[in-house]
């Protein structure tokens, strides 16, 4: 475990908060992974079905990081089912929806850790410094699955259950995000740099979330959809 600290100086993050942090990444890498691979019958042809295979191996590298901060499993057992819902509760039933997927919750990730990110220390960070290799930024695989998304959404059609699949999944995200800031205050209160108390902690970070919905909303309606 790279958190080795047992209790939390001055500018330390509480150990409790940053293992709940990496047992979120943990968590969450893994069912994005699991909705990827699972979207391989979604997929119209072998070109496709690397893209997701592509897709999966850099879950895969974020995986293997983020679980090096963890001392077990055990650490994941309260996270794992609550994140694990999000697909469970809104899972893609076209091709359109499993691209839309991924290229959503990238934005929400990108979003909440743009916003976050002034107060995280070294403890809560990649190796590598940031967030945006994981985040696939930049890199040929992300180009390629938003070249795709984009193809498809360019053909005629009715997209109005698109829209509302987009909808439902930022819904069922950021209620997931406030339940795991309600129970959690001390993560809250790392990432928010507020530290004043658990009612003014989880007003920052509520309104960190209304930040990170106001720009999903703008992303859905670039994209031609109904927020």
């Amino acid at each position: 475990m790279n958190t080795d600290v047992s209790t939390a100086g001055p500018g330390t993050p509480p150990p409790a908060a940053v293992t709940t942090f990496w047992a979120v990444v943990s968590s969450a890498a893994l069912h994005s992974m699991s909705a990827v691979v699972g979207a391989m019958p979604l997929a119209p042809d072998v070109a496709r079905r690397l893209l997701l295979a592509d897709r999966a191996g850099e879950f895969c590298d974020i995986l293997d990081e983020s679980r090096g901060h963890l001392d077990g499993l055990g650490e994941l057992t309260e996270v794992e089912p609550l994140i694990g819902g999000i697909a469970t509760y809104v899972p893609s039933r076209n091709w359109l929806q499993v691209l839309l997927r991924d290229h959503l919750m990238v934005g929400l990730c990108a979003d909440f850790i743009s916003l976050v990110e002034p107060q995280l220390g070294p403890e809560l960070k990649p190796s590598s410094g940031s967030f945006g290799p994981w985040l696939g930024l930049g890199t040929g695989v992300r180009v390629r699955w938003d070249e795709e998304m984009t193809a498809e959404l360019s053909v005629p059609s009715d997209h109005s259950s698109d829209s509302a699949f987009a909808r439902k999944l930022v819904g069922e995200v950021l209620s997931v995000a406030q339940r795991l800031a309600a129970v959690h205050q001390d993560l809250c209160s790392v990432l928010t740099g507020a530290g004043d108390g658990e009612l003014d902690d989880l007003s920052e970070i509520n309104e960190v979330m209304a930040e990170v919905l106001s720009r999903h909303d703008r992303r859905v309606a670039d994209l031609g959809l109904e927020p």
